[in-house]
């Protein structure tokens, strides 16, 4: 099976031992619900599933700050990698965003792997108590960051994966001239299965 061949990977990349069960159960869930929900792309194998987005929500891991009770991801679709974080980190409350009816069904059906997720619609204007926001293949850099402007202007901390260096170039120069001030760190990835570039986008106070 594709997803027992990556295990070892999954381990190297950090993903914790004991939750490698319900990180089965959750890629099973989604695979299967994807034909009808079309959560990432019907043309897409089972291989692309584990390489080009279990992998690639792995990537940072390591980056992840531990030591943070409370975190959300906009536009959360099929639970990548809100889900994938939420079953590492499960001291975490993670409160996933996303407006498609279809996909807050199928996000709250992940509930019963990861109890420690919320599902919610609309991104609301004040995100009181919230320690990171963390977002894949969502919007640009400076539209997530207009989402969120109250808390970005009070020092909120983003955690966002990224592909192509050129397009990052081109948000963060759009989120710049909006806002001031933002110290940010651009980490290059290294995906060992796949020849993709990819990157984490790293803002903070």
């Amino acid at each position: 099976m594709p997803f027992d061949k990556r295990i070892s990977l999954f381990f190297e990349l950090g993903f914790r031992q004991e939750a490698i069960p319900q990180l089965r159960a959750f890629v099973d869930k989604l695979w299967s619900a994807n034909d009808e929900l079309n959560l990432i792309s019907r043309k897409m194998t089972f291989d692309d599933l584990i390489d080009n987005h279990v992998v690639d929500c792995l990537l940072p891991l390591k980056a992840f700050p531990v030591d943070i009770k409370t975190a959300a991801d906009f536009g959360a679709g099929g639970g990548l990698p809100g889900v994938i974080y939420a079953l590492q980190f499960p001291h975490i409350q993670y409160k996933l965003f996303e407006k498609s009816p279809k996909k807050q069904e199928f996000l709250n059906r992940c509930k019963t792997i990861a109890p420690n997720i919320e599902v919610f619609g609309e991104i609301p204007k004040n995100l009181e108590g919230i320690e990171l926001i963390t977002a894949r293949g969502f919007k640009p850099i400076d539209v997530i960051l207009e989402m969120s402007r109250s808390y970005c202007n009070a020092g909120g901390n983003y955690f966002l994966l990224k592909a192509r260096r050129e397009k990052i170039n081109e948000e963060l120069g759009l989120a710049q001239k909006k806002f001031k001030g933002l110290s940010i760190q651009v980490c290059p990835l290294k995906s060992p299965v796949l020849d993709v570039e990819r990157h984490l986008v790293l803002i903070g106070p």
